[in-house]
């Protein structure tokens, strides 16, 4: 409750992010609804698992209508890593 911005990490390998992103917006709003009213970032996972072509498809349509930032990720990837590293600490800056 004292941070600044929440991080999502959804998988993108996930049939339906809409509803994923959602069930977390509906778990923190129960929790507190002051939690909705904090920046986010959204970062999709797993990338390594799908190609380049997939990823920016799902990119382009999962971030319609987002007002929050969303990026990928792939752990396996060190460059993807220092992105969001970069991205978090903007962020709380």
């Amino acid at each position: 409750e004292r941070c600044k911005t929440l991080m999502h990490l959804i998988d993108i390998t996930n049939e339906d992010l809409e509803n994923a992103y959602q069930q977390v917006k509906k778990e923190l709003k129960n929790y507190s609804r002051e939690l909705l009213n904090k920046k986010e970032i959204i970062v999709l996972n797993k990338t390594d698992l799908l190609s380049n072509v997939e990823i920016k498809k799902i990119m382009k349509d999962f971030s319609k209508n987002k007002d929050s930032e969303v990026i990928s990720l792939s752990t396996l990837d060190k460059d993807s890593i220092s992105k969001v590293k970069a991205k978090l600490l903007s962020y709380v800056s």
